[in-house]
This record gives C-alpha cells, structure tokens and sequence, in this order.
C-alpha cells in the first residue's frame, strides 16, 4: 500500500472479496478442465453403445458446460483480476511483470476454449461424430494446457524456489511445488466432473439411464477424490518446513479448516458411494446439488490450508500481505509509514491528540486491512483482539512478524504502532480491566524499649512475591512467602542468638502461627501462602507480627512487618480474563485458559485438555533450569520479543506498580537501572542457557539495547542478580546509576543471602528486603525502621548504632562507609 491508492474496507475487508470470488471462479474452472474431458469420454461412450438418449444427454450437459464455464468463469475470472488489482496492487504488479509471457500464453489457451468450446455446442448437428470428438478434445487440451500454465503461477506464489535467486522464468514456473500441485489440480477436475455429473444427471427421466449416469459419475467423483487426498498430501509434504510449519501448527486458522477438510472428504467418499452403488435410483437434484457443496467445502478448506503456508507474503519471501515488498521493509525500518506512503492525507501526516483515531484507522487499512475485517465474516479482528488491553495489542502487534511469524512485521514508528492499537481497541469491546486502588489503613510500629535486653530484625525475604496462581490448576509462582529473622542480644558486643528461642510470626490477616527455624545465624519461615485481601479490600502489604519467646514462651521482642504480595500480574492484558475478584485482582481461569492455549499452540502441548479435566499445570514443572529453559529465562525470553523499545513500561505491563517501593524509587531508579531493558534483561537470561536450542531460537529474535551481544553477560537466574557493589562501590555513595551486566558470583553472594563484614549481621536486618530498602516510600514498608529509630533509614544510620550497642560507636565494623567518621 506504499504505491497505491487504498481501499478502505472494513465488514467484507480481509480478503473477503477475493476469497470469495476466487474460490468460486476456481471450482469453476477446474470443472472447465475435467467436464471437457467428462464431455468427450461420454459422447464417445454414447456413440459405442448407439444410445441417442446418452447423446441427447451429453448435448444437454453441454449446454449447462457452456453457460457455467463460459458465462461464469469468464466473468468470474474477470471480477477476480479486478479485486486483485485493487486490493493487492503490488502483489499483482509482480505476477504480471514475472509472467508476462505465461499470461499471454495462457489467453492463447483461453481463445483456444472459448473457440473449440461453441464449436463444439453449436455444430452438434452439422459435423460428423469424428470431427465433433476432435473439437472436443481440442478444448480438453487447451483448458489443461491453461490449467498447466496457470498452475505454474499460482504455486509459484507458494514456493518460488530458486527463482529468489536466478530470476529466471522457467525456475519460476516450474517451481518446487509445480508437480505435486498440477497432480492434485488435475485429480480435482475429475471429481468435479463427476460431481457436476450428478447435477444434470439427476435430471434425467429416463430411470435405467440416469441409473447408469449417476454409477459413471460416481466413478469420476471417487477416483477423483482418491487422487485428491493422496496428491494433496504429497502437495503439502513438497511445502518447505517453515512453510509446512505455518499450515500444521503455528496459524491457528489453519486448524479449523484442517478438519473441515478431514471430515468433508469422507462425506463426499460415502456420498459417492451411496449414489453410484447403494441408491443410484434415489438420487435427485437436490441430493447432487448438496455433494456439489460438500466438494465447495472440501476444496475451498484446501485453499485456506494451502493459502496459510503462504503467510505472511502474497507472494512468499517477496511481497508481504500488506502490499510491501521486502526491498522497502528493509528502508522503512525506524521510519514513519505516515510520511513515507503516498496517499496519506495531508493532515495525518504529524500525528496529534485530535487525528490520533483517523491515523489509526489508515494504518489499519495500510497493515491489517488486507487480512483483517472489522465486524466482518472473514478473519475478523474484533473477536480476535477482545482479550487484549490497548497496551497488549500495542506488544501483540510488537511481536508481529518474529514471534507471529504468519503475520507481517509492523512498519512505522512506536507512536504509530500505539495509535493502530488504540485504533483497533476502540473498534471493539473496549476490554480493560479495572482496579481498585489499594486501601492499607495507617499501621503502628511495635513498641521498643531502651532498656530492652532483645531486639528482634525481621523482613521478607522478597521485596514483592507476585502470585500467578489459579485455584491450584494452574500455577506460575512458588507458592508462600517467606520471613526471615536475626534476634540480637543488646550490648556492648552484641550477640547473635540461636539457641534456647523460638521465633513465631502470626499474619494479621490469618488465624495461624508459623515457627520459623533456625538456620545460619538466622531464623526463617516455610512458606507462608498468604493473600492481599483483607475485609473485601485489597492489601499488597498485609502485616505479620514476628515475635521472639523464652523457652518458657516468654516474649523477649517483637515487631512488625509486611509481607510483599501481590495477585495482580499483567497477563490479562494480553490473555483477557479479568481478574478472579473484579477490581480487587487475582489471576482468573480465562487467563489461565488462555495462557495454556497459547503454549499449547506454540510448543503442542495439551494442557488446555487436561485444565478442563481438572489436572494440575505447574509451570516449574518442566521449566526447571533441565532439558526446558528456567521458568523465568523462558518467560522473558518469550515476552522480551513482545515487549521491546519500552524500557520500564515493559516490567509495568507483567508486574504490578507495587514491585518497587524502596529508597530507589525516591532517587528517579527504575526496574532498568540494574536489571536492563527487558532485552537485555532477557538476553543475559538467555545466554546463560545458550547450549539450549530455544535459548539461541530466542536470542535470535531481540535485539540488545546500547550493548553488542557479545557484551552482555550470561547470569543464572535466582543465583545471580545485580551486585549492589556495581554502584556502592566499597559500599560508598553510588558512581553509577546502573548495576546492570555485573552479576553476583552466587546465591551465597545474593543481597538478601549476604551478611556483614563480620559474618553476623544480614544486609536485609539492617537495609530490609531488596526492591523495599530503607527509607521506602510506602510507610508501611518502614514499620521496623520507625520502630527502633522513630524514622525511616537503615538500622545505624546517623547515630543509631544503640538500637543493638550499648553506646555509639566509632568504627564501621559492620561495612565501610557507614558514615560514622562523620
């Protein structure tokens, strides 16, 4: 559509137009071939057996030849050229310039029918029976020899074989698929001959010769169809792989035209039979014209099948659907589309607040027009974006073209691609899930006494848990958070104490108390599987008392703290849903559903059938870090492709706006500050598990962002992170405001698995859980720091040090640059 004026369409737009009179004007067509030959063998059986009635019935059938062939086809086939021009101008710029001399070879083959073919109706009565066989046959050559050269083009399209390369015609022409496509075209004529057969011999009065008619149409209809199916599937297994991999698997359009062509064959196999040999008697117009449209089915399922190997070009590896050829692909990359295709009007060419719907509109007719209709019968987009959010089509659309392989890459800017998001959400429902904002009534910190013997540190282990968890069916996440705990006994040298305690914690938000057990200098939690949701309203940090006993079940300290959590991850903006509790969050079962069938399609898995048998699908199950790639490798190395070019909107768009709280967010830091942009991000994911197939498949598809490739590091996911070291180097004010590409050596090297200098102290007792430091910004967050020094910073902090110490002290024992030269 860069050359061209555009035809806005929208119902009957995705083809519609030249699907349906393509179909048509082809099942015609081929009827054209094996009906001449259908006339000839039957008039030369008339004349064998000396019956006038045969003959009479073949002058009929000619009649009814003529008009549907000529009148029809012709017309048809006219009708097709024009849509063609007009909604695939570049496609058909190409046959028409690569063919010329096919095309003009084949109206010499048309001019041959049209002239052979009235001959042959018109002079029944004034040739003799040998000059009126030859006449027939002189037709039946010609519409072959068209079939033949048309054929040359139309698998052509498909499979252009080495011509990408030589440019040469006869290479295009007889292509890799020539062969197995004119076995399969010709079969196809014979048992269209047959079948239109049934049309006109149902008509017959006679009952003993419509008998006979209908047993030697059947012969026509089932040989036909049995050379069908086989030369089909030798056609299909000349595809190349990637294209085979597109009808098979990948475009899920395919599969319901697959079983239509499955379930229409045996229909006309038995219809066949049952008409020539079970009940030829009762065989009538109205049974012969319902075969007719079962083989219509048939035929057109094969087309849909065989078009999709196609995707995402018109004309494979040359002309993309949307009328861009690949030449200018490659110089629209980073370019706006708005600016460079000709017929834009003028006031669209800057977009702005007022023209951001019109812009979508033409960018919908430039990119998804040619395949897609709004509201339409054919391949309509509304009910196929429904599911997504403007900002998840706005990533489906990113992911066009290198995870959606059947659909062309988007050409235009990042503002275009938003605006065509915006513009195809707004022509459909409209889904977005709501939220209720989070209501966390003000918390106090727990007591703390100077003269208290004990003080008691605990904090979550993770600075946000985000549960992906449906009703146990289907699970993403670990299940539980986990408390961790340091109980120190106050004085001069304070003590680390393991012995002789028990430390419980108890969420407010659950009759239950948890004991934590003790572990290397510190206590910890089993997983506690605990939910946002208190009173009906949704609480990201719902608090957990952690208290410290005596053997005697004493209280020795105690605090309060918050455990991270979250149930409003955003897969629903691209797998619909909702949420399970509507404006309160959680992950529903048409999220989940939705997930499952995505995978099942991409990888051939079926979980979708054992979600509705109740079976549980643990997503670590198989990505475990063994023969699959660790879950979270996989899951952003999959999204990565999706969500490229948005540094931190791409983490907003999976994880909740609650994942960062701490005194990071304060200082202007983001998720990319020490993680990366999300391809990075991915790619250091990915390359960490390179010797894995879909690793490198993966890496293949995202581009790294300000670094080369082979500079970004490969890390473990969970045993390697960002080192806060990158920035606080010797724990001093920070040099940087990026850690990423410098990664921890281990788990023991992990900010929240690190302890001090003097091997006692956790970073977490004093700082708290990563992604929540001291000071946060959410108060709750700051319960223990608020507790023990009345503010919020790290446990120490200027001239804190008798939260633990019996009097301040002078040297940094536990880190250098703890201030306290100051």
């Amino acid at each position: 559509m860069m050359e061209y004026p555009i035809w806005h369409l929208t119902t009957f737009g995705g083809g519609f137009w030249i699907a349906l009179i393509a179909t048509l004007h082809v099942f015609v067509a081929q009827f054209a071939v094996g009906g001449g030959l259908f006339l000839v063998v039957t008039e030369k059986l008339a004349y064998r057996t000396e019956s006038n009635e045969l003959l009479d019935y073949v002058k009929k059938h000619s009649k009814f030849f003529l008009l549907l062939t000529m009148v029809f086809g012709g017309g048809s086939g006219v009708a097709l050229w024009f849509t063609m021009a007009l909604l695939s101008p570049q496609g058909t710029l190409v046959l028409v310039r690569e063919f010329l001399f096919a095309w003009a070879t084949e109206w010499v083959w048309f001019v041959g029918e049209v002239i052979a073919l009235l001959i042959y109706y018109y002079y029944w009565e004034k040739m003799n029976r040998r000059d009126h066989l030859i006449i027939g046959w002189f037709y039946f050559v010609f519409a072959f020899l068209s079939l033949l050269t048309i054929n040359g083009v139309v698998s052509f399209m498909l499979t252009p074989g080495p011509w990408q390369e030589t440019r040469n015609f006869w290479d295009a022409i007889f292509n890799p698929t020539f062969w197995p496509a004119l076995f399969f075209r010709t079969a196809l004529c014979g048992m269209l001959a047959g079948l239109f057969g049934f049309v006109t011999a149902a008509r017959i009065k006679e009952q003993s010769l419509r008998c006979m008619m209908v047993r030697f149409c059947g012969i026509w209809t089932l040989t036909g169809l049995v050379l069908t199916v086989f030369s089909g599937y030798w056609y299909m297994s000349y595809l190349p792989p990637e294209q085979a991999m597109l009808v098979l698997h990948k475009s899920h359009r395919v599969a319901f035209f697959l079983k239509v062509f499955k379930y229409s064959a045996p229909l006309i196999l038995f219809g066949g039979l049952f008409m020539a040999v079970c009940a030829p008697r009762r065989v009538n117009f109205s049974s012969a014209m319902l075969m007719l449209v079962v083989a219509l089915v048939f035929y057109g399922s094969f087309e849909f099948m065989r078009e999709a190997g196609r995707k995402p070009y018109v004309v494979w590896g040359e002309v993309y659907s949307t009328n861009i050829t690949v030449e200018q692909a490659e110089e629209l990359k980073g370019k706006s589309i708005l600016q460079t295709a000709k017929w834009i009007p003028q006031d669209l060419r800057e977009i702005n607040a007022e023209n951001r719907l019109r812009a979508g509109s033409w960018l919908y007719q430039m990119q998804c027009g040619p395949c897609h209709a709004i509201n339409g019968p054919m391949n309509d987009i509304v009910p196929r974006t429904a599911k997504y959010t403007a900002a998840g089509l706005d990533a489906f659309i990113s992911g066009m073209g290198r995870m959606n392989k059947y659909m062309p890459e988007f050409f235009g800017t990042a503002e275009e691609r938003s605006v065509l998001a915006e513009y195809i959400h707004s022509v459909g429902p409209g889904y977005g899930p709501e939220l209720a904002a989070p209501e966390e009534p003000a918390l106090a910190p727990a007591p703390f006494e100077p003269e208290q013997e004990y003080v008691l540190m605990a904090w979550p282990l993770e600075g946000l848990r985000l549960i992906i968890d449906k009703d146990r069916t289907m699970s993403v996440s670990d299940k539980g958070s986990i408390v961790r705990a340091q109980l120190i006994m106050r004085g001069d040298s304070p003590e680390i104490v393991t012995e002789d305690v028990k430390i419980v914690c108890k969420p407010q938000s659950m009759d239950k108390t948890f004991e934590l057990a003790a572990e290397d200098g510190y206590f910890q939690s089993a997983p506690i599987e605990i939910l946002p949701y208190t009173m009906e309203t949704y609480q990201p940090l719902p608090p957990v008392e952690v208290q410290a006993l005596d053997a005697d079940g004493n209280i020795l300290a105690a605090t309060t703290i918050v455990l991270p959590v979250s149930t409003r991850p955003g897969c629903n903006n691209c797998h619909g849903g909702g949420w399970n509790f509507p404006e309160q969050g959680g992950f529903s079962a048409q999220t989940a559903a939705d997930i499952v069938s995505v995978h099942d399609r991409e990888n051939n898995t079926d979980f979708r059938k054992r979600l509705k048998n109740s079976e549980n699908i643990d997503c670590r199950a198989c990505h475990d870090g063994g023969l699959q790639l660790n879950l979270s490798t996989a899951l952003h190395g999959f999204h990565a492709v999706y969500l490229a070019d948005r540094e931190n909107d791409a983490c907003m768009m999976c994880h909740p706006q609650e994942s960062l709280r701490g005194v990071h967010v304060d200082a202007g830091m983001e998720c990319v500050n020490c993680h990366g942009s999300m391809e990075n991000h991915a790619i250091a994911l990915l390359k960490g598990e390179e010797q894995k197939p879909a690793a490198r498949q993966l890496i293949k598809l995202i581009a790294p962002v300000d670094y080369d490739l082979d500079e970004i590091n490969p890390r473990q996911p969970g045993e390697q992170q960002p080192d806060c070291l990158t920035c606080h180097v010797e724990f001093a004010d920070p040099e940087s405001d990026s850690a990423f590409n410098e990664w921890t050596e281990g788990r023991e090297s992990l900010f929240r698995n690190r302890k001090d200098e003097m091997d006692a102290i956790m970073c977490a007792a004093c700082h708290n859980a990563a992604h929540a430091v001291f000071p946060a910004g959410n108060e709750r967050d700051n319960l223990r720091a608020l507790q023990f020094m009345g503010e919020a910073q790290p446990m120490g902090a200027a001239g804190t040090c008798t939260v633990c110490h019996e009097e301040e002290m002078e040297d940094a024992a536990h880190h250098p640059g703890m201030g306290l030269e100051e």
